[in-house]
């Protein structure tokens, strides 16, 4: 085709790139001057769209990275070809903002096919159910500090990551190779027990200095197998878990060096496993000798190594450069090893083992100034993304601000004088734990009132006849977070009136606490706003367990407008408080005035729909979210959000209010 014919057709693209042009003047500019190589990628306004709408989010958040972005789309456009890949791809690279340099070498390097493979991703999400799982499996082993995570996606052609160890963190490989006969999660147990292992008995980050791969590896493969024999001392259990993963043979691994050290890793690991190679063998009788000795004593098994890497040097063999270590659960080994740092001339081992550093008692470091630095607790929660139909895993951070975090201790010490009774919309509930005895009627005979009859019946004195229970009830308890809406349109007068709307919500906020608040009911009265992704506010003006005082309303009227409205965030922030609440209803009640709203998010529909998946989380864990709007407007978003019967628009300010009270009955409704 002709190119004039071509730049005739362009310009039809050039309104879906018309919001960038205010944000990010190169990239809109290198976008028009690429158009004409872009036609067949682009080939309808929504492509199109879609690829603004990126360049806007990553331009929002790392200006540098969107120039690089939009020069290599025009460089390949082959790109565009798989949407959501791209898509993928770039919030990939965000998530890499406190590194800038990763940033952009991810956009000029990585590759988005290595994101559009939907096994791997399908695998990642499984992986991502049982994050919480292995944190709290290696908690198990006394390791509560090690955060699990996956490696970033590879290219279909390259060698898939061993698990990867550090002193925070565990990462795995986004799927596994040959895992047919176990399950996943068998499989990252198996991983994180054997990473357990390393934490607890294995010398960390020595230096490598100059050990040739060959020796690098064997000592290696000699340390597993020791911290695991040490490991199973404490946790039997572990030798089963890990034997089903030991299938190196001569037939299935061969006779190059990666597969002999297979063979001896499962001449190690079972003691009924026959091996004909005499280098295998020799390699178990020296562990086994070392091991009769001390099994603590690893520079005897680093000697071991060394006498077994001389033997592969008479063989002439060789370790591949893809070598990995086998079997599939075992890490890189990588937190073994320290800065590639020269050794000292003296070959022996010894200068080669770290010696503790000892400090005199009188040098004690000066204590660190954290007067400029923010401790405020952070909490990190995903996203949702409508258009991928995914979850951004890691992508919000919540700020909490508690004001005074003494209080908190306080609370829970403090007499509750001076709370109301109960409302009427509480109906009581049954409660096994509350028996009435000694009736006429009821449900069970009471035991110890039919004995006390029946001595009366034989002493001839006449019998009570009260033989009867039933149980009791009590208040339906519920606990309540009324969450307010402070960004900077809460500044704006209601229309019609001259009260601001963040005046009303605290009005609001203050009526239904002195309506709910009982020994039952428990109410907490909390805020939020946003500045991106990386900055959502959450203000505790009053917590679940404190009395509603003169400190908490000076709080609460101190409180002011600012930034935006990342809602979804501060709604699942509210459903982790409130899932840690023993109550039988568990509600939040959301104050605003518009729809959700942030700094790095163009596309008008991305916040509703992430705030519409945190209310069906919520829902998930038995927490009911309703809303009480002014926006006379909000009906097609908030129905949206919260559904069709739990949320009211109130059209005047002044009976604002008052509808929170409506709002209040639903909530305490069976």
């Amino acid at each position: 085709m002709d190119v004039t014919v071509i730049q005739t057709q362009a310009p039809d693209f050039g309104p879906c790139f018309e919001r960038l042009r205010g944000v990010n003047g190169h990239a809109h500019a290198t976008l028009l001057a690429a158009l004409p190589r872009l036609t067949h990628p682009l080939a309808n306004a929504a492509n199109a769209t879609a690829l603004a709408d990126i360049i806007i989010q990553v331009t929002l958040e790392a200006p540098k990275a969107a120039r690089v972005f939009a020069e290599r789309v025009c460089v390949q456009p082959r790109m565009l070809d798989d949407g959501a890949a791209l898509r993928r791809w770039a919030l990939h690279g965000l998530k890499q903002r406190s590194d800038s340099e990763s940033m952009l070498q991810h956009f000029r390097l990585k590759d988005p096919i290595a994101f559009s493979d939907p096994h791997d991703f399908q695998l990642s999400g499984q992986f991502i159910d049982q994050i919480e799982g292995l944190e709290h499996y290696l908690a198990g082993f006394g390791f509560d500090g090690i955060s699990v995570d996956q490696h970033d996606p590879v290219d279909r052609y390259e060698t898939k990551p061993s698990p990867t160890l550090d002193d925070t963190t565990m990462k795995f490989p986004r799927s596994f190779e040959h895992i047919d006969a176990v399950s996943p999660g068998t499989l990252y147990r198996a991983s994180a027990a054997h990473a357990a292992a390393h934490l607890r008995f294995s010398p960390l980050q020595r230096p490598i200095g100059n050990r040739r791969p060959n020796l690098v590896a064997l000592i290696a493969l000699i340390e597993d197998a020791r911290v695991e024999r040490l490991m199973v001392q404490d946790h039997p259990g572990l030798h089963s878990l890990w034997d089903r993963f030991f299938d190196a043979s001569k037939e299935s691994s061969g006779f190059d060096l990666g597969g002999l050290m297979a063979r001896l890793a499962r001449a190690l690991h079972d003691p009924h496993f026959e091996d004909p190679n005499p280098w295998v063998n020799r390699g178990r009788e020296l562990f086994e000798e070392a091991a009769a000795k001390d099994l603590l004593d690893f520079a005897a098994f680093d000697r071991l190594a060394r006498e077994l890497t001389a033997a592969v040097g008479k063989m002439h063999l060789q370790l591949n450069p893809n070598y990995r270590p086998m079997p599939l659960y075992r890490d890189d080994n990588a937190v073994l090893w320290g800065p590639d740092e020269a050794l000292p001339e003296d070959k022996s081992l010894e200068p080669e083992i770290d010696e503790i550093e000892m400090r005199p008692a009188d040098e004690v470091p000066d204590q660190q100034d954290t007067s400029d630095i923010d401790l405020r607790p952070r909490y990190v929660y995903p996203e949702w993304d409508h258009q991928l139909q995914d979850m951004r895993n890691s992508w919000t951070t919540v700020i909490e601000d508690s004001f005074d975090r003494a209080r908190k201790t306080q609370a829970a010490a403090r007499s509750r004088r001076g709370l109301q009774q109960t409302p009427r919309a509480a109906r009581r509930v049954p409660d096994r734990s509350v028996r009435l005895k000694r009736l006429p009627a009821g449900d069970d005979l009471d035991l110890n009132a039919v004995v006390d009859n029946l001595v009366e019946q034989r002493a001839g004195i006449a019998p009570d006849g009260r033989i009867f229970m039933h149980h009791g009830r009590r208040p339906r308890s519920t606990a309540t977070i009324v969450l307010m809406d402070l960004s900077i349109s809460t500044d704006k007068f209601v229309p019609g009136s001259f009260t601001r709307v963040i005046d009303l919500e605290k009005q609001a906020a203050i009526a239904v606490t002195e309506e709910l608040e009982s020994d039952s009911n428990r109410v907490a009265i909390h805020g939020f706003n946003s500045n991106g992704r990386q900055e959502v506010n959450y203000y505790c003006v009053k917590d679940i367990d404190e009395a509603f005082d003169a400190s908490c309303r000076t709080r609460l009227e101190g409180l002011n407008s600012r930034l935006s409205t990342r809602m979804g965030a501060a709604l699942r922030h509210a459903t982790a408080l409130l899932d840690q609440q023993a109550s039988d209803n568990k509600v939040v009640l959301v104050l605003t005035d518009g729809a959700p709203s942030d700094i790095d998010v163009v596309e008008d529909a991305y916040l509703i729909e992430d705030a519409h998946d945190a209310v069906v989380t919520a829902a998930a864990k038995n927490v009911r979210t309703f809303c009480l709007t002014l926006d006379r407007r909000a009906d097609s978003y908030v129905r949206r959000i919260f559904g069709e019967r739990n949320y009211l628009i109130s059209d005047h300010a002044a009976t604002f209010t008052e509808r929170a009270g409506n709002v209040l009955a639903r909530v305490l409704a069976p």
